[in-house]
């Protein structure tokens, strides 16, 4: 029999994976496979060409659409000063343009927000995160094929 043609259970020894992890990759990552009445069928030669033309920076942060944010360093005290300043700002115009002037739009803070703090150990660094977020409004949806 030719080993071409792989069923879900060859798939998953050949790419070394968990079958849930192959599910969640048919319904998310455009895997290349076909579905035969109710049983999915996989080219060996397109999974290794799907292999290779991936890129490792495309997963990093997959939730994220879009995205612009700004670094600065020095020293804590005046970082912190320069936090409390954009905040000034935006609570005078809920703005975020103001201080993100890449934006390709005004984009305005809704009046029901949410505040997470939190404190993180990621590979080599700590971060202290202040993050004001709320559910994505259709009027400020960005358009990723326009990207």
């Amino acid at each position: 029999m030719d080993n071409s043609i792989l069923n879900v259970e060859q798939a998953v020894e050949f790419l070394g994976v968990s079958e849930k992890t192959l599910i969640k990759l048919l319904r998310e990552e455009h895997i290349p496979a076909r579905k035969i009445g109710r049983e999915w069928r996989f080219s060996k030669e397109a999974l290794i060409r799907w292999l290779s033309s991936g890129d490792s920076r495309n997963y990093i942060n997959k939730a994220e659409i879009y995205q612009i944010s700004v670094d600065e360093s020095g020293k804590s005290e005046h970082l912190l000063d320069d936090i409390c300043s954009h905040l000034s700002s935006l609570k005078s115009t809920n703005n975020i343009k103001l201080i993100l002037k890449e934006l390709d739009k005004d984009v305005n803070i809704p009046d029901d927000v949410n505040l997470r703090m939190s404190y993180k150990q990621q590979r080599d660094i700590e971060k202290l995160e202040f993050k004001v977020y709320w559910p994505q409004r259709e009027e400020y949806k960005i358009d990723i094929n326009q990207k």
